[in-house]
């Protein structure tokens, strides 16, 4: 994530739980996990009849075949009909290699009519092959001579709330296709819609040379105008001061993730200092490849200050400043080698701060240790992810382990290191 700051170092990172952590950090989720009570799959009946209109609607997206589509819409529905052929037409140009639409409850609402609760994925081609962790939805269905059609939204009254806003409502989506990137965007983006795409393309072969064996497929990043769009699509889960997210889509190292982007944020901050765009993309870029080689217990003090190594690292001032003080201060570095540190982040000075301490520590490693020893400690957490020690006790076992320092020793050489230089 960053800042609208320019001179600030704070970027927006997933940290591994199913809820959003930090204030502009989405969580590793996409799933929406706060159902209302299940409903009871009763007496509506045709459950082969139900899933295989949900089988045409996806194959209808994928083959873009908008007839196919609109016949399993109930016409006595109108209203929500001519809403789902919008839908349609505004994902023509995406190119869906896999859509998913299972059920997963059924209940009869009256008869010849169900509500249903339907799991949703996709994958685009040339992308992560894996389907992602699926997202619930919800529909109103009835049966009529021809076969059951949908009729209409149902997540308030099956999900407890209104459904959030999907990268198509808000226009047609089109589409920019590169080696390592899929960029979805709608057209008064398209500016930044290509920056993006050029920047993040260009961080590969740093990405390459730190993380050697990196193999990726072309990663999504959706281009938002605005906040305003992002928050209907993430309520309450964007910062005022945030750029940019990465999200992982999955547990799975072949279901990857996706980049999302504020546009105005990166105008704006393109008027002033473009290269901390460039950096702020190489950031979301390492986190969607890091996904699959970390885990819940990994501090994310490496997560964050991995991902600023590669991207590249500004100043610390604020941190040398605070730590020369000698007051006490907070994030410390020990709060953000917490599983949940990042939460802590409730200001942009405290995530200035957080960040700030996460480069420093990362440099130091890599300056004394070698990035080998880094990449390491990486694989160690995530092996030792199931430890029933606390954390404090983790990660001094595995600094031991992997650098042969306790982590007080280390803790020590990175208040002299920041200090000194």
């Amino acid at each position: 994530m960053m800042t609208t700051m320019m001179k600030t170092t704070v970027y927006l990172v997933l940290l591994a739980s199913i809820v959003f952590l930090a204030p502009g950090c989405l969580g590793n989720q996409p799933a929406n996990m706060d159902w209302a009570a299940p409903a009871v799959t009763t007496g509506s009946g045709d459950t082969d009849g139900i899933q295989r209109v949900l089988d045409t609607y996806a194959n209808a997206l994928v083959t873009k075949d908008r007839n196919k589509f609109a016949s399993i819409l109930d016409p006595a529905s109108p209203a929500f009909a001519a809403q789902e052929l919008e839908r349609f037409d505004r994902l023509i140009d995406v190119p869906f290699d896999q859509y998913n639409l299972g059920l997963i409850s059924q209940s009869q609402t009256s008869p010849g009519a169900a509500a249903v609760k339907v799991a949703s994925a996709y994958t685009l081609r040339g992308s992560f092959t894996e389907l992602p962790d699926l997202d619930q939805s919800a529909y109103f269905m009835v049966k009529g001579n021809d076969g059951w059609k949908l009729s209409g939204d149902a997540n308030e009254q099956l999900l407890g709330k209104k459904r959030e806003a999907q990268f198509e409502d808000f226009g047609k989506v089109d589409v920019l296709g590169g080696d390592h990137t899929i960029v979805l965007y709608h057209a008064p983006d398209r500016a930044m819609a290509e920056m993006a795409q050029r920047m993040t393309e260009a961080s590969v072969p740093r990405l390459v040379e730190v993380i050697p064996g990196t193999r990726l497929p072309q990663v999504m990043i959706k281009v938002y105008s605005g906040a305003d769009e992002i928050n209907q699509s993430f309520p309450g889960k964007w910062q005022e001061w945030t750029a940019s997210a990465s999200r992982q889509l999955g547990e799975n190292a072949g279901q990857g993730g996706e980049i999302i982007i504020d546009a105005q944020v990166l105008a704006d901050t393109n008027a002033s200092n473009p290269s901390y765009n460039q950096r702020l993309l190489a950031h979301e870029l390492t986190h969607i490849v890091l996904f699959p080689q970390t885990g819940n217990r990994t501090p994310p003090f490496l997560i964050e200050g991995l991902a600023d190594y590669i991207g590249g690292i500004e100043d610390k001032s604020l941190l040398k400043e605070r730590l020369s003080s000698g007051n006490q201060f907070s994030p410390t570095l020990r709060d953000i080698y917490q599983p949940g540190g990042f939460t802590a982040l409730l200001s942009t000075e405290a995530a200035t701060l957080a960040y700030e301490e996460a480069d420093t520590a990362v440099a130091l490693l890599e300056k004394k240790y070698g990035n080998d020893k880094v990449l390491e400690l990486l694989r160690e957490f995530r092996r030792r992810e199931q430890d029933s020690v606390n954390q404090d006790t983790l990660v001094n076992d595995t600094f031991m382990s992997v650098l042969g320092v306790s982590w007080n020793d280390f803790e020590s050489e990175w208040r002299d290191y920041v200090l000194g230089s």
